[in-house]
């Protein structure tokens, strides 16, 4: 029961973790911010992207580095009197959550220098916050409490109630990590007393979970449903529908814990009324496993076993383990009460698997944190070596200065050993001069690296706002053409309704048509080729009947190759399902057939076969165009790229298309292959494995 507990604990925790990250990222308020960003003051617009920063540091760490570097390179420039160590602190966030604890420390340290400069004790307190946040996160539970006592202390001073709880927060973590679930409870309990002052209702319902997780892990559930219904309570006049499945959920898998089966269902039912898997996939299969024990328990396994195979499915997709593992599990368990020997052992053999990938997970992570750790100390041995030869130095420096005036008066009073001396000191200046020279070159050196890697960086972060620059203006020109557009296309339209049109004029109609068609296309093209580049997720793997698709698809071009008189053969052998991506076959098949109706001349034929070759299919599309000269070879599969070809009916070719058919092919771990000879047509063969 005890490690059953514990494992609820983990799942609600990790849950809700998703959720406070969700807040930390408001979509509403960073374009918000970012629209106010033109038109303001240097100052305004210093705290803008500061604020922009922050607001991704949990989803788009890599964002929260690009605003940050600008707001930090910004405040330089005008110099700002307080709060420059803040674009400082947010980067070192954002690297603790990509995992690079070196970087994150780095800029960590930075921040509070910057502070120190400053004389900024609000920064000072949350800069240390954070890098103790950021050791506790490596796994460095001595150098995170020194750093958040400091912090805490420091607050205190200045009478930030705000930062004391964040910082209280932090403790708490800490003293839970040790199992001192006492002083977990009081530092957690102050940071709720202090948000619950401040009036922050998300931050309230944040500690009071917070709270309800250490009672339920130091064994007190009782206490920890009452801190869990105070959340809900208070959740429900936020109004955010995701927070209180949270609470709700988490209730229930506590009850289901306590054998309160009953009880834990009802919410689980009652959460998945209000969450779908495509609202929240994790609530969902969180609650869906709930339901499935619960038919496991009353023996219902018929209604169960479809119920945890979902989990699993839905699981691995989305690549959580633990939730797979709990529900092969449940299945082998089913399985084993039906008497199903041989199944129940492979869904064992499955959990132990992942169990096994798990662990090796965590044993990975604890070699990382131990390799920071490693990191940091030495870096000290490093710092206290120079520290030493620094001391060493100066105590050599201090002897030479008392020797030198020795020397002197020795010169002075002692005339017999003035040319003995004279003579050592000039060698004693060659060589200083030497050493000065030596000196010299190496602050030149280090001078010229410095200046080249500032170069360098301000380089990178050129090519990184071109980068943006050119995506928004893609986007921009696309959307901004695309409205007039299609009013000259309605215009056209009710023109041709209402008649009344002389023929030269419906001549020139017809060329209007034709254009804004043409338009529409080029911007469709971009905005998908736009969307490709910027979205690189999974394709959706689902099972597909190719054959009935290809033959959909086919029959969708009928009119535009009748329009040149154009015979469209198919040789279509599919049978059966094929997992892969849908839409992706669409489109591939959609611009590989009417590129061949594009380029072929009148009365030709395009002839298409589909066929399946073991576990990939194959789907070849053959014109009678003009063909591909051996330079067009090159340019094939690039974007904007003109080739020799010309359509034979006036179309318009934008040289895009090829170019995403190359892009959803790769997606999909296939290839595409060209058989053309100048004058003879062209035969694009493409091959896409299935996915397992």
């Amino acid at each position: 029961m005890k490690a059953c507990k514990s494992k609820i604990i983990g799942l609600i925790f990790f849950a809700w973790s998703v959720a406070i990250s969700s807040y930390g990222q408001n979509l509403n308020l960073i374009d918000s911010l970012r629209k106010s960003l033109n038109g303001q003051s240097s100052i305004t617009q210093f705290e803008l992207l500061n604020a922009i920063g922050f607001e991704y540091r949990y989803s788009y760490p890599d964002s929260t580095i690009y605003y940050c570097s600008r707001a930090f390179e910004m405040g330089k420039q005008i110099s700002v009197k307080k709060n420059l160590s803040k674009p400082l602190s947010f980067i070192g966030l954002a690297y603790a959550n990509k995992g690079d604890y070196k970087n994150s420390s780095e800029y960590h340290d930075r921040s509070i220098v910057v502070a120190i400069e400053q004389q900024d004790s609000v920064q000072l307190a949350f800069g240390y916050n954070n890098l103790g946040r950021m050791y506790f996160d490596g796994g460095d539970l001595v150098r995170a409490y020194d750093n958040l006592i400091r912090s805490k202390d420091i607050f205190e001073v200045i009478q930030d109630q705000s930062g004391l709880a964040y910082v209280y927060r932090s403790l708490a973590n800490v003293y839970k990590s040790q199992g001192d679930f006492e002083q977990a409870i009081t530092m957690s309990t102050q940071a709720y007393n202090l948000r619950k002052k401040l009036g922050e209702r998300r931050s309230i319902v944040s500690s009071l979970l917070e709270l309800g997780l250490i009672y339920e892990e130091k064994g007190d559930t009782k206490e920890a449903l009452t801190k869990l219904q105070m959340a809900d309570s208070l959740a429900k006049k936020i109004n955010d529908p995701v927070t209180l499945a949270e609470l709700e959920l988490g209730v229930a898998e506590i009850l289901f814990s306590e054998k309160g089966y009953e009880e834990s269902y009802a919410k689980a039912n009652e959460v998945l009324k209000r969450i779908s898997a495509i609202t929240n996939q994790k609530i969902f299969i969180r609650a869906s496993l709930i339901r499935g024990k619960y038919f496991a328990f009353q023996k219902k396994f018929s209604l169960a076993m479809p119920i945890f195979k979902d989990v699993v499915l839905r699981a691995e997709q989305s690549g959580n383990l633990i939730y797979q593992i709990e529900a092969t599990r449940n299945l082998a368990l089913c399985y084993q009460a039906l008497g199903n020997r041989a199944d129940a052992e492979e869904m064992t053999t499955q959990s132990e698997i992942l169990s096994e990938r798990i662990k090796n997970t965590d044993l990975q992570r604890q070699i990382e944190r131990l390799q920071f750790q490693l990191e940091i100390e030495k870096r000290e041995k490093e710092n206290e070596f120079l520290k030493s030869i620094q001391i060493k130095n100066e105590s050599m420096i201090s002897s030479q200065r008392f020797q030198n005036r020795f020397l002197l008066i020795l010169i002075i009073f002692i005339s017999i050993a003035m040319a003995t001396l004279l003579i050592y000191l000039r060698k004693r200046k060659v060589v200083n001069e030497k050493l000065r020279d030596q000196n010299e070159q190496i602050l030149s050196q280090q001078e010229a690296i410095t200046a080249a890697n500032k170069s360098l960086r301000q380089q990178n972060i050129q090519l990184s706002e071109l980068n943006n620059e050119k995506n928004s203006l893609m986007n921009i020109v696309a959307h901004d053409l695309k409205s007039p557009i299609n009013r000259i296309a309605g215009l056209v339209s009710v023109m041709e309704i209402e008649g009344k049109i002389p023929d030269q004029h419906k001549e020139y109609l017809a060329m209007i048509k034709k254009a804004t068609q043409s338009g529409n296309n080029l911007i469709k093209d971009l905005l998908d080729v736009n969307a490709f580049e910027a979205n690189a997720s999974k394709p959706l793997i689902t099972n597909v009947n190719v054959g009935e698709l290809l033959e959909e698809r086919i029959n969708s071009f009928q009119v535009m190759a009748e329009i040149k008189s154009i015979k469209l053969l198919v040789n279509n052998t599919f049978s059966g399902t094929f997992k892969s991506d849908a839409d992706y076959l669409n489109r591939i098949i959609d611009n590989l057939v009417s590129n061949a109706i594009k380029f072929s001349p009148r009365n030709s034929q395009v002839s298409v076969v589909g066929k399946k070759e073991g576990d990939a299919i194959i789907i070849s599309v053959k014109d009678n165009g003009p063909g591909f000269l051996e330079s067009d070879r090159t340019f094939l599969f690039q974007k904007f790229k003109r080739l020799s070809a010309q359509p034979t009916g006036g179309e318009s070719s934008n040289g895009l298309g090829l170019a995403i058919v190359k892009t959803l092919i790769d997606r999909l771990g296939g290839e595409i292959a060209l058989s053309s000879e100048p004058g003879n047509g062209a035969e694009f063969i493409v091959r896409i494995p299935e996915k397992k």
